[in-house]
């Protein structure tokens, strides 16, 4: 793969960064009037020694671990990740090892202080908002999907910051952060993915103790690390098995006290172990309210998980679009590179024009929940101006995130289509990575929900929120305020109405189902041009003209997509 800084040398990520996000915003949320660095002047804690004491020193801050990912990802990882993925993984007798290559580079992440991204300071993490989360996991998954889910599993465990108790968060936070626990989502069971309700796994009192037992199927890295600890944070039944969501619980259990079964033969991210656990008697510790683990705690998590697939696919994406870049200006064909040829220029073109509507939409949602997740006035004072923005962010959040996951995942994959199409029959043999790409984006689409269930996950707040006073019309009505007039803009959006009440009025519900694809596709190409369509407006750069070029070009493409839209909602009557 390319060998470079993958934040340095991404121009479109770097002035995502420097100039188009609201950095006073984020940062007067997150820092909290710069709480960490005031409390480090009085304590001296050596957690908070790095802590920003100005939007200045927390820009410098966050460029720097930037700057670390890039450098990690970019020139050792990417170097491995062909290599690590043909050695694979070895399972013997309840064992499973890693490649020593992706053992190697994970270390560096490590030695960079990037494993605990995802965690406040005062826990030992990095301490930094979900924009700066999302645009680092953009750029690990570029070099390589199996060795950033290795690194990332850690981050699932944040959800403690939010669920645990204090007690809890101070004992297992800070071990899980020292000692490099690897960490994954004990929800699927063999005969029940999706279906969380009705999961079998049981947890019993015994005293003052929990035990569980029963069996987890697509477990990534319930093994550890070649011998470093691991645990589950692990969905289990508490109350009647008529009791469904509301008889769910959640449990930390590590995995010296539970066993692998087996692990999975993959398609793709072959170097991450998917595991089956099997409970058996395995002492647990409960996380928060006995009953509130489904209902609460879990699709909290789950959604940490979905912005992170989105990153995933922008990452895969860019891979994918840089290595059928190089190829196509490096193959000579007619006399000439392939890149000059009109048909290939095209489907670059295109690439190119949907990362960047993909990095759009995935610091949107990462913004959209730092907008609310760290505002305390929600707490100390519920009918305040700033909670009841809060309250509005939260509601933009929880349709966002389903709609960026399915839409970054979706693209992902047909970009990727693309770039193996570019290199030719070359690009079906494994002389070159982008054949490991073509594998590994599958998955996207598939884990921390379908596509269908993101769907599902969307709809209800897209269409209820087009009402006259709802959440989603103000939301699409922010986006273009510092717009210009758009007559395309203004021509999708009186489409995209037409789509939502036609919808409405569609008799049956099984039909509805069937066509709530389409409605919110038309969301996600709304919020994307307006995005791209912001970007450019906002945009100082040499990237300006290019970004005018592509809402234009969006627009087109979502006029098209749109129309097409309405005309299958309309033949439902």
């Amino acid at each position: 793969m390319i060998q470079n800084n993958y934040f340095q040398s991404n121009s479109d990520l770097k002035e995502h960064f420097q100039s188009l996000i609201n950095w006073e915003e984020i940062i007067s949320l997150y820092e909290h009037d710069f709480a960490d660095a005031k409390e480090y002047e009085t304590t001296k804690n050596q957690k908070l020694e790095m802590a920003p004491s100005s939007t200045e020193e927390a820009l410098l801050y966050y460029e720097e671990i930037l700057n670390s990912c890039g450098e990690v990802s970019g020139m050792f990882v990417s170097q491995v990740a062909k290599d690590v993925e043909w050695e694979g993984l070895d399972f013997k007798n309840g064992i499973v090892t890693h490649p020593q290559a992706m053992v190697d580079v994970i270390h560096k992440y490590q030695e960079a202080g990037l494993g605990p991204v995802a965690f406040k300071r005062k826990f030992g993490g990095l301490g930094v908002p979900n924009v700066i989360k999302a645009m680092i996991a953009e750029i690990m998954y570029r070099s390589d999907s199996s060795i950033t889910i290795a690194v990332g599993s850690m981050g699932l465990a944040s959800i403690l910051e939010r669920c645990a108790t204090e007690e809890m968060q101070m004992e297992w936070i800070p071990k899980i952060i020292s000692n490099h626990y690897s960490v994954t989502m004990g929800l699927s069971e063999p005969d029940f993915g999706s279906d969380l309700p009705n999961v079998t796994t049981k947890a019993e009192k015994k005293g003052d103790e929990w035990f569980l037992t029963g069996t987890k199927r697509y477990q990534t890295m319930a093994c550890g690390l070649n011998g470093e600890p691991g645990l589950t944070l692990t969905l289990a039944r508490t109350g009647s098995p008529e009791s469904g969501a509301r008889g769910l619980s959640f449990f930390i259990v590590e995995n010296k006290d539970y066993s692998i079964q087996g692990i999975e033969k993959k398609l793709g991210i072959k170097a991450s172990a998917t595991c089956e656990v099997v409970y058996d008697n395995s002492k647990g510790y409960l996380v928060g309210k006995e009953g509130f683990g489904l209902v609460k705690y879990v699709m909290g998590m789950l959604n940490g998980a979905r912005l992170s697939v989105a990153s995933q696919g922008t990452g895969i994406a860019t891979a994918a679009f840089e290595e059928a870049k190089k190829y196509a200006n490096e193959r000579i064909q007619f006399g000439k590179p392939i890149a000059t040829i009109p048909a290939v220029r095209r489907m670059l073109d295109r690439m190119e024009r949907e990362i960047s509507g993909m990095r759009c939409l995935m610091v949107e949602a990462a913004y959209s929940v730092d907008k609310y997740y760290w505002t305390e006035d929600i707490k100390i004072d519920p009918n305040s101006e700033a909670a009841k923005n809060a309250k509005f962010w939260e509601k933009v959040a929880n349709t966002l995130t389903p709609i960026s996951k399915y839409f970054n995942s979706e693209t992902c994959n047909s970009l990727v289509y693309d770039a193996l199409q570019v290199f030719g029959g070359a690009g079906f043999t494994e002389d070159y990575d982008i054949s490991r790409l073509y594998r590994d984006a599958r998955i996207t689409n598939i884990y921390d929900g379908t596509t269908q269930i993101q769907v599902n996950a969307a709809i209800g707040g897209i269409v209820s929120g087009m009402s006259q006073s709802g959440v989603f019309r103000a939301y699409l009505d922010h986006l273009v305020k510092e717009i210009p007039e758009s007559p395309n803009l203004s021509t999708l959006r009186e489409t995209f109405e037409k789509i939502v009440e036609n919808w409405k009025q569609i008799p049956d519900q099984e039909t509805k189902d069937m066509l709530a694809f389409e409605v919110v596709q038309s969301a996600a190409r709304m919020i994307v041009g307006s995005l791209l369509e912001r970007a450019a407006f906002r945009s100082s750069s040499e990237l300006k003209d290019k970004r005018i070029q592509y809402y234009k070009e969006y627009h087109v493409d979502s006029n098209a997509i749109l129309t097409g839209n309405l005309i299958r909602v309309q033949s439902a009557f």
